[in-house]
């Protein structure tokens, strides 16, 4: 529920005003009613609304004066006007007090539906602006203002779910809960786990577990291919207990996440499952393992690896297992063969192979490309396109197509190469995952487009790739740190 604090001197107005939100708007409440400007001010600062709407003219206090004065103390705060005056000095005026919008009196239900409408987005702005370095803080256990904590997140009992979409974060690359990205949506806060392939979703009351957490909680990964593990904490704590139910979620996630395998895990003090466990390779597996090696029998090699992953995907064993299985063969390997690959460059491959790949298969592929890599005769085809000319080419394409829908599969599709080795080339030549090299390419495009006159923001984000302008808007901000609109008025102060 948004809270809206009503600052409205004619009784009748007020009571028409009441019934329109109670009845037609019922994601909004008014908390709190004063009939001039001084007394609204001071219920502002006692209830601390989402919105506050005023009349202009009132005693003691007018709208205007209001306005100025609350977008002083509290400048994400956001205000509408309701005057039953026409004249457009009053709405230019309110506009430039910070306003968000303005209305004519007598209010209809029409008008006011469309304007709560209007505003919804720019309250989860400043809804996430408020909660969201709370959250960051309470999460990375570090110092925070506890009673902006309780105001912020007033609710009894909360619950929170942690989507991951494939592998498992790499050791190399962890980036505790920074938000590149989030929703705010009512009592929900959607934000990026340890990394962008990690979504965490909070929400007040209780998540019911079903299939349809599946398609909210991983509301950020949805053009990504493979499978998806969730974990929810289902049962309601108070907040403060957030970063400890965290570690717990982490831990089951770490414990249970399978390889191509999609799973929804219940976990909680009476849900809590463990996964089972599998014996690491035996004696048999490593004396044919030496075998092979002492007659240089490579191509058995790859044989017996591929054999043992088809055991560890038939018994469902989980990353961590699989991935302690594949570290202890590839170190074999490669001191057998003295690769000249250096121990950090060696461990990365390994970790990249398990983060990238969506299944078995392309686990397999990226397997073999190392093994390449440590046998004596590596293959050359894999070589020749891990180079900067052919990254070029990538680059080239989605330049000419920026405007297009385009996702990992079908750039993968067009080239030729498989998604596990194309995000290993974004990784590799700009230091960036595909999504984010793309996000950064569309915002490059974009700024270009509104430094040209009369371009309006709707068209820049649609010649640059996004359909939703909010969303745009969002992700500009987030990448540039200043919207669209600011972005523009610089460009032309600097003209003029």
């Amino acid at each position: 529920m948004y809270r809206i604090v009503l600052v409205e001197d004619e009784p009748a107005a007020a009571e028409n005003i009441h019934d329109i939100i109670r009845l037609y708007c019922p994601q909004f409440e008014i908390v709190a009613g004063g009939d001039n400007g001084a007394a609204g001010l001071a219920l502002a600062r006692v209830y601390q609304p989402d919105l506050l709407l005023t009349d202009i003219r009132m005693p003691v206090m007018d709208g205007l004066e209001l306005i100025r004065a609350l977008h002083e103390e509290r400048p994400e705060l956001k205000t509408m006007i309701l005057s039953g005056y026409q004249d457009f000095d009053y709405a230019r005026t309110a506009l430039q007090c910070g306003a968000a919008d303005y209305l004519l009196k007598p209010i209809s239900p029409q008008a006011m539906v469309s304007a709560l409408d209007r505003i919804i987005p720019l309250l989860n702005d400043a809804i996430g602006q408020r909660r969201l370095p709370l959250i960051r803080a309470l999460l990375n256990k570090e110092p925070f203002d506890r009673e902006a904590l309780k105001k912020q997140f007033p609710a009894p009992g909360y619950t929170v779910a942690i989507s991951r979409k494939n592998g498992l974060p790499g050791r190399f690359r962890r980036n505790m809960f920074a938000p590149i990205q989030y929703r705010v949506d009512g009592e929900t806060i959607d934000m990026y786990g340890r990394d962008e392939m990690e979504s965490l979703r909070l929400s007040s009351g209780e998540i019911r577990l079903s299939a349809s957490v599946l398609e909210t909680v991983n509301w950020l990964h949805q053009d990504i291919p493979g499978y998806t593990t969730t974990v929810v904490w289902h049962e309601a704590f108070p907040i403060e207990e957030l970063p400890g139910i965290i570690d717990t979620l982490y831990a089951a996630l770490d414990r249970r996440l399978v390889i191509g395998k999609t799973q929804l895990i219940s976990v909680g003090a009476r849900h809590t499952k463990h996964a089972v466990k599998h014996p690491p390779p035996g004696g048999e597996f490593k004396q044919r393992l030496a075998y092979y090696l002492k007659e240089n029998k490579v191509d058995l090699v790859w044989s017996l690896l591929l054999d043992k992953l088809k055991k560890c995907e038939t018994q469902g064993q989980t990353q961590l297992q699989v991935e302690e299985m594949v570290r202890s063969i590839f170190e074999t390997l490669r001191r057998e063969f003295e690769c000249s690959a250096g121990d950090e460059g060696f461990e990365f491959m390994i970790d990249d192979a398990f983060f990238y790949a969506a299944s078995y298969e392309e686990l397999q592929e990226s397997l073999l490309f190392i093994l390449e890599k440590l046998l004596p005769d590596p293959r050359q085809r894999i070589c020749k396109v891990d180079t900067p000319l052919f990254f070029e080419l990538i680059r080239d394409y989605l330049n000419a197509h920026v405007k297009e829908t385009i996702n990992l599969q079908s750039l993968c599709k067009h080239f030729g190469i498989s998604q596990t080795y194309m995000s290993r080339l974004f990784r590799k030549y700009t230091g960036l995952s595909f999504i984010n090299y793309l996000t950064s390419l569309r915002i490059e495009k974009a700024k270009d487009y509104l430094l040209e006159k009369d371009t309006l923001i709707k068209d820049a984000a649609a010649m640059a790739g996004f359909t939703d302008q909010f969303y745009f808007s969002r992700v500009f901000r987030s990448v540039t740190g200043q919207s669209p609109s600011d972005y523009i008025r610089s460009r032309d102060r600097s003209i003029s």
